[in-house]
């Protein structure tokens, strides 16, 4: 016949204050183990929306640009004051300082163009020298 020790008093609590440390311990590892599952799950989900974002760029910009497309194309002079050049030529310059490319004038204003063709500009009942009153309609319809 084995003895065992008994477990009297204070050997009691001891004993069930040292199993229940071992089972928040084993659960605390538990939620470890999970948010590590989760952050690399959050990680790997933002790397395959970069990647879509990505290649949704990629296509609008060979689905838009002319000379990719081989879509037909004009040439048209634009007047502009030499502060309205200049500022284009900053605007393409600062993609350059900010790691890119120059952006080409043309390209700018392209751009402009196409971000126009989406929108309904009022245009009704606008005259040759009215450029003040259409200048005033596009910055109030920014503002909107």
């Amino acid at each position: 016949m084995v003895k065992r020790p008994s477990i009297k008093g204070r050997g009691k609590k001891i004993l069930f204050e040292e199993s229940v440390k071992s089972l928040e311990e084993k659960l605390e590892e538990e939620k470890v183990k999970i948010k590590k599952k989760a952050g690399k799950r959050e990680v790997e989900n933002e790397k395959i929306k970069e990647a879509e974002v990505k290649i949704i760029k990629e296509k609008d910009f060979e689905e838009e640009h002319p000379l990719l497309t081989k879509e037909p194309f004009f040439k048209v002079s634009v007047c502009l004051s030499e502060k309205e050049n200049e500022f284009l030529d900053l605007l393409g310059k600062r993609a350059k300082l900010t790691g890119g490319n120059k952006i080409p004038k043309n390209m700018i204003i392209r751009s402009f163009v196409k971000a126009f063709m989406d929108v309904e500009l009022d245009t009704t009942g606008l005259k040759i020298k009215d450029d003040k009153i259409l200048f005033e309609r596009v910055i109030d319809f920014i503002k909107k």
